[in-house]
Order: structure tokens, then sequence, then C-alpha cells
């Protein structure tokens, strides 16, 4: 039989043991399409126009095992002036990673990226938020400057660790909360200094692009590589696929 590699492993059992936790009929309906639904070049180039046209920036969050699916977006996403993100190469839990599969996760994503866009992540998103030691020190030897997460480690020096604002639109969403109440939510913690995680594949699946459209123009945040240079509100935008058996 094929030898099954560990972040492959890691990604299956990240799956099954947070996504994957039943529940009502519609939030299985929604996780279901949250691991089925492929965000297209087509969905990527109308999200870059709305934060353009609202004289904003994103940082678009990819994994490294789909790199090569979206390399022309990607390439396409960087050349508009939006930040591309690793998400690591693939969707695997962060908090207890040791740091040979952290640094594996980090380093083949980021290979991946670059060889099939010509673009070099300086930022990574933790998958399901949280940051274990090894991620944290598999990060600062690869040169990545910023992470976006929550830690109980201890952050290297040359890292700047920004914790996006929680609860987020999905978390809200998939608890049952309308659009309207949603972005009520959202729109009362957003100031200066926040930070924030959209979904834009769920955005959509739960009917709530207007309220994003309307929070972006009202708000006009920038890519976390702004934010992190000159402050601001600012955005991470992940419509990976949480989960690929391929």
């Amino acid at each position: 039989m094929d030898e099954i590699s560990e972040l492959r492993q890691r990604e299956v059992e990240t799956y099954f043991n947070v996504i994957a936790r039943g529940g009502s009929d519609r939030l299985i309906r929604a996780r279901s399409f949250h691991n089925l639904g492929e965000y297209t070049d087509g969905d990527f180039g109308r999200m870059a126009t709305l934060l353009s046209d609202a004289d904003s920036s994103g940082s678009f969050a990819f994994l490294g095992r789909d790199a090569d699916r979206y390399a022309e977006t990607i390439a396409g996403l960087a050349e508009e002036g939006h930040e591309i993100v690793l998400h690591g190469h693939r969707h695997v839990a962060c908090g207890d990673l040791p740091y040979e599969t952290a640094h594996e996760n980090l380093s083949l994503g980021i290979e991946a990226i670059e060889d099939a866009a010509g673009v070099t992540p300086a930022g990574f998103f933790s998958p399901l938020q949280d940051l274990g030691q090894g991620t944290l020190d598999a990060a600062d030897e690869l040169g990545l400057e910023w992470l976006l997460g929550k830690t109980d480690g201890d952050v290297p020096a040359d890292i700047t660790l920004i914790e996006p604002q929680n609860p987020y639109d999905l978390v809200l969403l998939n608890r049952g909360e309308s659009a309207e109440e949603t972005f009520e939510r959202l729109g009362a913690v957003t100031e200066p200094g926040a930070a924030f995680l959209f979904h834009p594949n769920m955005l959509e699946y739960y009917d709530a692009l207007a309220e994003f459209e309307t929070w972006v123009t009202e708000t006009g945040p920038v890519s976390i590589e702004s934010y992190v240079d000159g402050g601001g509100v600012g955005i991470v935008l992940d419509a990976m696929r949480p989960l690929r058996i391929e």
C-alpha cells in the first residue's frame, strides 16, 4: 500500500476532529458546501474588483496543495496589488504540530506558490487560528514576516502576530445569525487596529455578499501587509476548501 504523508493525514484528522462535528441539517449542509464548492478565477476576480472599487486591498489566502490549480489567479491578484497569504501546504490545525511537520507544511506551501505563480508569501494565516511553538519556530526559520492567529507560545522577535476579530463571519453565520445580524456585530467592532477574517465563498452561500460589500465600502480595509506597515483595518479572505482528499 502506498505511504500516506503526515500532512495529508493531518488534514483529514483536522476535518474529522474539528470541522465535521455534526450539528443540525442546516449546518451539515453548509459544511458540506464549504468542502465541495470550488471558488473560481472569476469569483476571485469579482472579489478583487469589489475591493479595488472601494479603494481597498486584501490578503488572499491560498494552500500550497492548490497552487497549480490557482496559479493564474494568484499571479493576477498579486499584479493588481493584493497580497497573497500562505494558508499552509495543506489545511492542518497548527496548535500541536511538531517543528518538523510544521516546517514541512510551511516550506512546501511557500515553494508550491512560488513555483506556480512566482509569488512569495510574506505571511501565514493558520487554519483554526491556533499556533503552536513548532509552527512559530518554523515560520521564523523560513523568514515569514507576520502570522495571523493566536498562541500561548513565544513569538519570535522578527515576526508580527496579528489576532483577528472573533467571532468571525463564518462562526456567526454557522450559528444561524442572519447576514444583517452578522454584519451588525462585525460593524460594532470595526475600528482602526482591528483585523478581520472573511470567507467569501461562504458569504455567497449564506447570501451575505451585499452586506459584505457595504462593510467594505464603509470601512476601506487593507491587506495585512499594509496593515502592519501603516495601520487601518486589515482583511484576510479565505475561500479555500478545508479538505481535499485527492
